[in-house]
Formats: C-alpha cells, structure tokens, sequence
C-alpha cells in the first residue's frame, strides 16, 4: 500500500513537473509570438506612417496644392483654381489680342502671354503682400495688448483672445478664429501651422515659436512675450524703411517711362504728326515702337527686382 501510494506520488509529480515546464514553454512561446505581433504591428504604423508622410509631400508638391495655396494667401478661399485660370485666361488674352491687333502679326500673341503672365503674376503678388502688410500690422498691436494683460496678470488665453476682439483687422480675426477653433483639436503647434495657409507670415512663425517656448518655460513666459514684443516693432521700422526706399525706386522707374511717352508727344506734335504716322501707320514703325515699350517694360521689371529687399 504504501509503495503504491508512492509510486503514485512520484508519477503525480513527475507530471506536475512536466506541466509546469510545458506551462513555462507556452507562456515564453505566447510572449514571443506577442513580441514580434507588436513589432509587426510596428512596422506596418511605421511604413503606413512613412506612405502618409511622402502622400502627403507628394500632395504639397503638386501643382494644384501650390495654386490653391497662392489663391489662399492672395484672399480667394473658395474655387482657387478655376478663378486662377479664368484670370490668367483673362489677362494673358487681353494682352495677346491688343499686341497681335496693333502689330498684326502672330508675333503679338506670343509677347502678349509673356506680358499677360507678368501681369497676373504682379496682381497676385500685390494682393498677398497687401494682405501680409495688413496681418502683420495687427500682429503688432495684438502682442503689445497681449504683453500689457499678461503683466496686469491675466492668462494668456484671455489676453490673446482679448488682443484678437480688439482687432480691427478682418483678415486677422479670420485667422485666430481658425486658430482657436483648431487649437483643442489638432494641437496648438499644428494650429499655428494651419494659420500659414492663410498668410504666410514670417512674423507669426516666430510668435508661434516664442509661445511653445514660453509654455515650456513656464513663469517666464511674459518675459519671452515681451522680448517677441521688441523683435516685432524693430521688425515693423525696419519693414517701414524699406517700403519707403522701395517705393521710391519704383516711382523713379515709373516717372522715367511717363517722361517717355511725354517725350513722344511732345515731339509728334512738334513734327506735325510724322511721328504718330511713322510708328502706328507703317509695319516697321509699330515694331520699333513695340521694342521701345518693352524695352521700358523689362527695365522696369528689373529696377523693380533690383530695389525690392526681402524682409
């Protein structure tokens, strides 16, 4: 009786000994299979993550991306493409049909495109400097409100809502109304960078930089709000001082080339009219016409060129 009780005890537990073994082969196992799942899963976050990221520079490098982009910054927020080419179309046309009519030749039409281009091209770029002249303006003032709250001790939520209320800038409440609204749902830092696509302002960036600085140094961010305060009004003069000698050098061209053609009627009238009948009534004339005025032209697209600093 005993030996069997034994016998039994050693088969129980020479069996328990192997269930245990085996339990421990199977949780390794179960962890293993685990371990390269998660890492599977991993890979496959990584390279959806690395499909998303070349997706979506691949969508920032088309063309239809940078249009509706530049349509945006100029204030055309809906249908960017089609009034991008119906203006073009417009313009570019306009240009062609005068030039082909007054030299009547196809010639015309080619330097009417080139011109027609241009000119829409300086449309555009006025309305999206304008409109950055405009937010970098309210820009200012908001932070210098901004800064005053902050030092009276209010919160800088309150204070940069207060700052943007205030504003007399449509276009700037239109973009911090954008800025809020996104602010709890994709993050401060991507919210500032949704606010790029409005205007492209050099200003905001380092406001937005000064702000996650700020946050991470935690009572010291009116002390950086107020440093950004100086660096944005000596930014403001020196933008001031270039506009002014800008727009002198660009009046300058424009006088020349007004002095030009003050000069052609002076002397036609001085002739008789030989000259108007020379230069608009033979062929050769309105050539060398048309090769004065786009020589004036280019020498203004180039003064121009020259004489713009970039802030």
């Amino acid at each position: 009786m005993d030996n069997i009780v034994a016998a039994l005890l050693l088969a129980v537990s020479i069996s328990a000994s192997f269930l245990i073994i085996f339990a421990i082969q199977y949780i390794d196992r179960a962890r293993h299979v685990a371990k390269i799942k998660e890492m599977l899963n991993e890979d496959d976050e990584d390279l959806k993550l690395k499909l998303t990221e070349e997706q979506e520079k691949k969508h920032k490098n088309s063309l239809s991306y940078k249009i509706k982009r530049v349509m945006n910054h100029a204030g055309v927020y809906r249908h960017q493409i089609p009034i991008f080419v119906v203006s073009y179309l417009f313009i570019s046309l306009t240009a062609a049909i005068l030039l082909a009519g007054f030299i009547g030749n196809f010639i015309g039409v080619i330097i009417g495109m080139f011109i027609g281009t241009y000119l829409h091209y300086s449309l555009i770029k006025t309305m999206i400097t304008r409109r950055l002249a405009e937010f970098n303006r309210a820009l200012a003032i908001a932070i210098s409100v901004l800064v005053k709250m902050m030092r009276n001790g209010v919160g800088f939520e309150q204070s940069i809502q207060k700052a943007v209320d205030v504003s007399s800038s449509k276009l700037f409440k239109t973009a911090f109304e954008k800025f809020f609204q996104e602010k709890n749902t994709f993050g401060e830092e991507k919210a500032f960078e949704n606010m790029l696509e409005i205007v492209d302002s050099k200003e905001l960036r380092i406001f937005a930089i000064s702000v996650k600085i700020g946050r991470q140094s935690g009572g010291r961010f009116s002390q950086t709000l107020e440093k950004l305060e100086q660096t944005i009004r000596y930014r403001k003069k020196m933008q001031d001082k270039i506009d002014v000698v800008t727009r002198e050098g660009t009046v300058g061209s424009y006088i020349v080339a007004i002095i030009a053609v003050v000069l052609y009627i002076m002397l036609n009238f001085n002739f008789g009219g030989k000259l108007h009948h020379y230069y608009m009534e033979s062929p050769y004339g309105r050539y060398q016409l048309l090769g004065i005025a786009l020589w004036i032209f280019i020498g203004l697209i180039v003064n121009k060129s020259i004489t713009r600093v970039k802030s």
